[in-house]
Formats: structure tokens, C-alpha cells, sequence
């Protein structure tokens, strides 16, 4: 799992973070451990804030556009997300509404 993020986007939404368990709704599998910063909903997940498993954590060193990105992807065949680029330079997988849950993970 790699380390807990904290840099200029972290600071810019208050410092605040969660880390979350995204499970598959259709299947009750862990897709990814997240880091979200600041409140509200959970739209998009940036690469660089993904902590494990470790094949979607190494995206954000290995990906050079959105073209490189595979779509996200649960082991039961549910789409979750496909691949974007924010506003702000940001690679990351735009979430399918409906397709996740969020749970609370405590490290």
C-alpha cells in the first residue's frame, strides 16, 4: 500500500481526509483503497491518491494520457469508471453512479 498523500491538494481542501474502501456494489468485492480529500461525493478518483491494489497505484507512474488508462474495471466484469482528465491536469477514473459503495477504512 503505498503512503498517505499530502500536498498541495490536500492542503488546498483543509487538510481533511478519509481514507475509503470502494466495493463493487454488484459483487461486494474491494475494487480500490482510496484517499479522499475534503467532504462531499465521491465523483472521480485521481491516480494519484489511489493506495492499493498496487496494479492501480503504479497507473500514476506509469500512465502518460488518459489513452494508457484502462477502464476501471471490477473482477466480476462491472464497469466502475473510466478513464478522464481533470480541469486541473489530473488523470483519473470518472465513477459510474451507482456502481460503488464507500466504506470507512481504518488503518
Amino acid at each position: 500500500m503505498r503512503a498517505i498523500k499530502k500536498d498541495k491538494f490536500s492542503r488546498s481542501r483543509g487538510g481533511i481526509y478519509k481514507i475509503l474502501s470502494i466495493v463493487c456494489v454488484a459483487c461486494g468485492q474491494e475494487v480500490l483503497v482510496y484517499q479522499k480529500d475534503g467532504s462531499g461525493y465521491l465523483h472521480r478518483a485521481y491516480l494519484n491518491r489511489i493506495l492499493a491494489p498496487e496494479k492501480f497505484a503504479k497507473l500514476q507512474d506509469t500512465a502518460k494520457s488518459t489513452k494508457d488508462l484502462p477502464n476501471l474495471i471490477c473482477q466480476c466484469g462491472k464497469m466502475i469508471g473510466v478513464p478522464m482528465l481533470h480541469s486541473e491536469g489530473r488523470m483519473a477514473f470518472r465513477l459510474v453512479l451507482g456502481t460503488i459503495v464507500k466504506l470507512q477504512n481504518r488503518l
